[in-house]
């Protein structure tokens, strides 16, 4: 049995978890990891490099992996990308917010050259109930789609502020770069746990694709008003609206509404509704309703269609994700076993760096359409 030698840049709150969950997958292992500032417990547990944002590159020529898993902080992944496979190295990137238009065009070019794959982890593809939900779509169940919505609606003021009232000093490592963004940006920061699933349930980037986008901005209140609870000082502004809405529509007629919503309080979710010709789905309330099937104007509990059109990764992997990744609900231990089938050829990926780069496109486009107050042609 081949064993998939691997390293991991950046080792906070994310490459933790998937360190974690790795060394309950037999065919893949963790040989070094890189990070300035590594805790005692990867310190102890691994070969690590640590000399400041360039240790990713000694660890990578010292080891020869097969596989590169980045999981720093945003502005280094197109960089370490391109670093892994120039030197002959399959990676797997954390996906994020896109910081500038045709942001992977350097990565896909080099992929192309070297044919090593990018596996873009973005676990909400995973999810029990979406990947169901896609063989239910190929079915034909919903008949054709009309109208999909989704987003990242997720309360991130804890993350971003600390206790004393102060953006970006927080403990938390990813909140000292990542809030940063909010005094600077205004868009969609975070598309990617939203749009994925969506763009496999209407087939973009295969047989459609977004012609056209339109963004709006609200008015910016929950961090300041986090702030202030907590004795802070609000003088620094706050350039990003707390609700990002994000309207599409396809070459073949599809709407996509989409929301990122992460500075007031709410519970967290990603949104997902699928409406379609012969019925809807609402992922959020896990209701469905399909026309002639259902029971008249009346919604259904959507379990047994999940169980009817169990996608195989769930039939094959599915009580190990959910004993083992407790945290995510299976989806991120699905998603590595899916990565590990494809590079030992046993199995395909679903997605791909083209997705990847889609997805994070939406940052961008999202910025200019607030800030020229027009739809964005694609």
């Amino acid at each position: 049995m081949k064993t998939i030698r691997t390293v991991i840049v950046g080792t906070g709150y994310r490459g933790q978890g998937l360190i974690r969950l790795i060394s309950h997958i037999d065919k893949i292992k963790v040989i070094a990891v890189s990070d300035p500032c590594p805790d005692d417990f990867i310190k102890e547990q691994y070969k690590c490099y640590s000399e400041g944002t360039e240790g990713y590159k000694r660890m990578i020529t010292d080891n020869n992996p097969e596989l590169v898993i980045i999981a720093s902080p945003w502005q280094y992944h197109i960089e370490q990308a391109l670093f892994a496979i120039q030197n002959n190295c399959n990676v797997a990137i954390e996906i994020k917010g896109g910081l500038y238009f045709d942001e992977y065009k350097p990565v896909i070019d080099a992929a192309r050259k070297s044919d090593k794959k990018i596996y873009p982890l973005e676990n909400t593809i995973f999810m029990r109930e979406h990947m169901a939900m896609l063989n239910l779509i190929n079915y034909g169940v919903l008949g054709d789609i009309v109208a999909l919505k989704g987003g990242y609606r997720h309360d991130l003021r804890k993350l971003l502020i600390n206790e004393k009232g102060e953006i970006g000093n927080t403990e938390k490592s990813e909140g000292i770069w990542r809030s940063k963004f909010y005094t600077t940006e205004n868009g969609d920061l975070y598309p990617t746990h939203g749009i994925a699933p969506l763009t496999l349930f209407s087939d973009i980037g295969k047989t459609d694709k977004v012609t056209e986008l339109t963004s709006f901005a609200s008015r910016a209140c929950g961090i300041n008003e986090y702030i202030k609870s907590k004795g802070g000082d609000t003088s620094t502004p706050i350039t990003m609206g707390d609700i990002i809405i994000t309207q599409m529509k396809t070459s073949k007629g599809i709407l996509i509404t989409l929301t990122h919503d992460t500075t007031l309080p709410r519970p967290k979710t990603i949104d997902i509704e699928v409406q379609g010709s012969k019925g809807i789905w609402r992922g959020e309330s896990r209701e469905i309703y399909i026309e002639g099937v259902s029971p008249y104007e009346e919604w259904e509990d959507d379990y047994k269609y999940i169980k009817q059109y169990e996608h195989r990764f769930w039939i094959k992997w599915g009580k190990e994700a959910i004993e083992i990744d407790t945290h995510h609900k299976g989806m991120d231990f699905i998603m590595l076993k899916a990565m590990v089938a494809d590079i030992m050829q046993e199995d395909l990926y679903p997605v791909d760096i083209y997705d990847l780069a889609f997805w994070t496109s939406i940052t961008p486009f999202s910025k200019k359409s607030i800030e020229e107050k027009r739809t964005i042609s694609l």
